[in-house]
């Protein structure tokens, strides 16, 4: 039997077992980090080169054809020749449509009779006021055509005669139509219908909205970039310049002709313009996004020697969204000069370098 000072004895040497039990554990001890670790962040970088730096205008505008007409018979009647059907490639002063022209042969014919007639009593009458008055007279002339009927009976015959026309619609010059529907042979077509466009898109304008301080930089002329949806490059000239400006959006026009004899450019595709309207150069042209502010305004750049990096207090002498003209005797073209990840770096700090364009993984340090 223990004593009652063994039994306290015991429980005291339980509870310490416990209590080193909770508190141990079985992960060994991490080593600390040693103050002397080089870490060295990413740092993305691009290459200056001695290329100029243009400055553009840049719009968008919608593709017209050079030519295009609506076909819209004057005429009502049924069709007896047709080609309006969409993309059908058509040259000029051949025929587009045909109406059956039976009924405006015979209403010229009609006229002419009449014309006929009307003519014989214009020539009985006058031979009989020529005996009267001896003579002929211009203003007795002209009445004398209006009281016989012979002038309208002339008008009506030319009426005929242009009517007649109408039943045949030919091409002024050669093109593509578009129709929203076919136009078969035998249908019956009201005058004033429309039943497409014909279109010369050889030649193409392009209307750009252009801010108004910036029309003033431009004139008839200048060569304009364009880029089509999708990804086609092509060059086009200025053709004109509105003379006003549009109060309201504060914008001038500018047409653009630009060649297509391949059909690159689609009447109503948007396309993207450039236009030069000045040209820069200098030692070096560097991306504009390696140019950091610091405090006060000044302006810098990191230059890449080895692994290393040193600050370049620099001042551009012309800047684009892109690009930046650099004349400073440390800054030359081939220099690698950081352009991301640079903004917490420091003067002579070493940097792990990667350029533009490649992967960077992100690296965990425990």
């Amino acid at each position: 039997m223990y004593s009652p000072y063994t039994a306290i004895l015991l429980s005291f040497l339980i509870l310490c077992l416990k209590f080193t039990a909770c508190t141990g554990t079985d992960d060994p001890e991490r080593p600390e980090r040693p103050d002397d670790v080089d870490i060295r962040p990413d740092v993305i970088f691009s290459v200056a080169d001695d290329r100029p730096l243009h400055i553009h205008i840049e719009s968008q505008g919608v593709v017209e054809p050079i030519r295009e007409i609506v076909i819209r018979p004057r005429i009502s009647g049924f069709i007896t020749d047709s080609r309006i059907d969409d993309g059908n490639q058509i040259s000029e002063g051949s025929t587009i449509l045909a109406f059956d022209d039976q009924e405006w042969k015979y209403l010229l014919q009609q006229a002419e009779n009449e014309y006929e007639t009307a003519l014989v009593n214009f020539n009985i009458e006058k031979n009989q006021r020529g005996r009267q008055d001896g003579g002929n007279n211009p203003e007795n002339e002209r009445m004398l055509r209006i009281s016989t009927g012979l002038a309208n009976a002339e008008l009506a015959m030319e009426r005929a005669r242009l009517d007649l026309s109408y039943t045949s619609i030919r091409a002024p010059f050669s093109g593509e139509l578009s129709a929203p529907e076919r136009v078969s042979t035998g249908a019956y077509i009201s005058a004033g219908s429309e039943l497409g466009r014909l279109i010369d898109d050889s030649t193409v304008l392009i209307r750009f909205d252009v801010l108004e301080a910036e029309l003033n930089r431009l004139s008839r002329g200048m060569d304009v970039e364009l880029t089509t949806p999708s990804g086609v490059r092509k060059m086009g000239v200025i053709r004109s310049l509105s003379p006003v400006v549009n109060p309201d959006s504060k914008t001038g026009q500018v047409v653009v002709e630009v060649e297509n004899r391949n059909r690159d450019m689609r009447p109503g595709m948007t396309v993207e313009g450039r236009i030069r309207v000045e040209t820069h150069t200098g030692i070096a042209r560097v991306p504009r996004a390696a140019i950091l502010e610091r405090d006060g305004g000044r302006t810098l750049v990191f230059k890449l020697n080895g692994e290393m990096v040193e600050w370049i207090y620099v001042e551009p002498e012309f800047a684009t969204p892109e690009w930046a003209i650099i004349n400073h005797e440390s800054i030359a073209p081939g220099d690698t000069l950081a352009v991301d990840r640079h903004f917490a770096v420091s003067h002579l700090q070493h940097v792990r370098p990667r350029m533009a364009g490649d992967i960077v993984r992100e690296e965990v340090v425990e």
